[in-house]
């Protein structure tokens, strides 16, 4: 029925329909009521991105899936929320990676026109060190779908981890023009500024992002992370805490609180802040790549490089903002710097 719609709705107002487009109307296939439901259950779920939230989105995807297991969108919604788990630091980045993938090109044999699942495989390509092959994945969901603001926002982020910024922040704001109450999409448009250098204008985008939805906790320790460049440091102690208190499990917020009393001058609470991270990778996931930053940020030069030789052998999904993070800025110029942007493949874009 869209597909029929769809082409009406098309022919009588005229416009081109391209080849591409012409061949997915024309598919003709049956959709499991009970599991499409499912599967658009998990999709909104998804998008709170919270540990709790990704793991409920998945029983739902999983329900869809046993009701009917040819059923594509809901694989690129496991592939989604499994790329997420990556992402966030709730699962170690290589398993979640991998699990990601195979979810991913599981959806593109059931349907190889499916825009989402090429988003999902270039975000996971991305943190496979395959920048090259992500864009192409990113591009060909934007030709597929030019209106998934995914793809905007993961080729968004692999534009300004290889320092091009001007074309970060097109693709950002173009996903927000696409979706402008996303919370998620306005803090990607402030982490294509904060990148840049640009922090009074990515504080902006955070605190937009935190008026649509202050339950959000990234929104709160990325606009605290800008506040902390911008020496605004109570400001940002009071966002960081909000931030670690809505993530429950997500590991970032104490990073960020680490780096935050090491740029305010507090060494001994950034030392015993990074003792006590260090300490917890025996019981649950915590960033290698988080841990080689503060210590940069310490300056702490030979453990920042093992600690991230570290993160390299572990896949930390960290590792993409290895070219451009300012919390690096104090070992940028040793010479194993540039050999680890190089090793990652952040000089191929």
């Amino acid at each position: 029925m869209q597909s029929d719609v769809a082409a009406a709705v098309a022919k009588e107002i005229a416009i081109l329909v391209t080849p591409v487009e012409a061949k997915r109307l024309a598919r003709r296939q049956e959709v499991n009521a009970e599991a499409h439901l499912e599967y658009l259950k998990g999709k909104h779920t998804a998008e709170a991105t919270s540990p709790q939230a990704i793991d409920l989105s998945l029983q739902y995807y999983q329900r869809a899936l046993e009701l009917d297991p040819t059923y594509a969108p809901a694989w690129a919604g496991v592939a989604g929320c499994h790329h997420t788990r990556a992402a966030r630091g709730m699962a170690p980045p290589a398993e979640a990676c991998a699990q990601a993938r195979a979810a991913a090109l599981r959806a593109l044999e059931l349907d190889d026109s499916l825009a989402e699942a090429y988003a999902v495989l270039g975000g996971v390509q991305s943190y496979e060190r395959d920048l090259p092959g992500a864009v192409r994945s990113l591009q060909k969901a934007i030709e597929l779908n030019p209106g998934l603001t995914p793809a905007y926002h993961v080729l968004g982020r692999i534009y300004y981890c290889t320092g091009h910024h001007a074309e970060a922040q097109e693709a950002m704001l173009k996903a927000v023009s696409l979706d402008p109450l996303s919370m998620i999409l306005h803090t990607a448009v402030g982490d294509a500024y904060y990148y840049a250098r640009e922090y009074e204008k990515s504080v902006d985008y955070y605190r937009k992002a935190i008026r649509l939805d202050p339950r959000f906790d990234g929104a709160h320790t990325d606009l605290a992370r800008s506040l902390e460049a911008l020496g605004r440091f109570d400001e940002a102690r009071v966002e960081y805490e909000a931030g670690r208190q809505l993530g429950g499990t997500v590991a970032g917020p104490s990073f960020g609180l680490a780096h935050l009393e090491a740029s305010a001058g507090n060494v001994a609470a950034a030392r015993r802040m990074l003792a006590e991270l260090t300490a917890a990778r025996s019981q649950r996931v915590v960033s290698a790549w988080g841990i080689g930053a503060v210590h940069a940020c310490l300056g702490d030069v030979d453990e920042a490089f093992r600690w991230l030789e570290t993160a390299m052998q572990e896949g930390a999904t960290g590792l993409i903002y290895l070219r451009v993070h300012p919390r690096l800025d104090p070992i940028r110029h040793d010479p194993r710097f540039a050999e680890l942007v190089r090793r990652y493949g952040l000089d191929q874009v």
